[in-house]
């Protein structure tokens, strides 16, 4: 467990690592006594596509470096930053998909943002001297 209630888990950015992401997001929000299952499962989609892209696009796929997750429940906000060195994202430039479209006019790629947003509450990205940060909150009952 990491400092001032934060409980931590660092992986090298390495798509194998995925399921090993979701199984803590699951067991950490357990054992903080949230038990509504599609919560756990949103927040585990949301932070699934956010290390997803992460892993592909700031570390260019570069197994060696670290992705750090870190979680926290205060009340009813259950909070999820992810903590990388890698090449810094600005997603105000991601143009959202067109959900409207026929699956044959759809582009490929622009899901992972979209699926954050709609999992999440809220999704904030910061760059700070420890590195890219990207924070998510999901409320829980």
């Amino acid at each position: 467990m990491a400092d001032e209630g934060w409980f931590e888990l660092q992986v090298e950015s390495d798509t194998r690592n995925l399921e090993v992401i979701g199984d803590f997001i699951a067991e950490t929000m357990k054992r903080l006594g949230v038990t509504d299952e599609k919560a756990i499962f949103e927040t585990q989609l949301a932070v699934d596509e956010a290390c997803t892209n992460i892993m592909e696009h700031a570390y260019s796929g570069m197994a060696a470096d670290k992705l750090t997750i870190r979680c926290k429940l205060s009340r009813n906000e259950f909070t999820v930053k992810l903590i990388d060195q890698g090449t810094p994202f600005d997603p105000t430039t991601v143009i959202p998909p067109d959900t409207e479209a026929s699956l044959e006019e759809r582009k490929r790629g622009g899901y992972g943002i979209f699926f954050m947003k709609t999992m999440m509450q809220t999704v904030k990205y910061a760059f700070t001297e420890k590195g890219n940060e990207l924070t998510m909150t999901k409320l829980v009952h």
